[in-house]
C-alpha cells in the first residue's frame, strides 16, 4: 500500500514540476514578467507535494512525526494561496484575514506538537538511562 501512495505522489510531483516548465516556457513567449509569479505559485506547490510525500514516508515507516509534515504541507498552502492573492491584486480582504488566521492556527499547532513531541522524547531517554 505504501509503494502504491508514493509512486502517486512522485507522479503528482513530477506532472507539477512538468506543469511548471510548461508554464514558465509559456510566460516566457508571452509575457516575461509573468516567469516570477509562475516560478513562485509552482515552487510553493511543489513543496506542498514534498511535505505531503514526507508524510506518508513517516506514516508508512512508523516514525509518528507525520502530522508535523501535513501541518507544514498547510502551512506552506496557506503561504501559497496568501501570495497568489497578493501577486493577482485580487485582494479580498476577509480571504486575507482568513488565510492568515488558518496560518496563525498552523504555526501555533505546529508549535505545540513539536514542544511534546521534545518532552516525550526527553521522557524516552530518561527511562533508558
Amino acid at each position: 500500500m505504501s509503494i502504491i501512495v508514493q509512486a502517486l505522489l512522485i507522479v503528482g510531483l513530477a506532472t507539477t514540476i512538468i506543469s511548471t516548465i510548461t508554464q514558465i516556457l509559456v510566460a516566457a513567449q508571452s509575457d516575461p514578467l509573468l516567469i516570477p509569479s509562475v516560478v513562485i505559485e509552482n515552487v510553493l506547490l511543489i513543496i506542498v507535494f514534498l511535505e505531503i510525500y514526507l508524510s506518508a514516508l513517516d506514516f508508512f515507516t512508523g516514525k509518528g512525526r507525520s502530522l508535523v509534515y501535513v501541518i507544514d504541507a498547510m502551512i506552506s498552502f496557506v503561504s501559497r494561496e496568501i501570495i497568489i492573492e497578493i501577486l493577482t491584486l485580487q485582494l479580498n480582504y476577509t480571504d486575507l484575514l482568513t488565510l492568515g488566521g488558518l496560518l496563525v492556527a498552523g504555526a501555533v499547532a505546529r508549535l505545540i506538537i513539536t514542544e511534546r513531541f521534545k518532552k516525550r522524547k526527553k521522557v524516552r531517554n530518561s527511562f533508558k538511562k
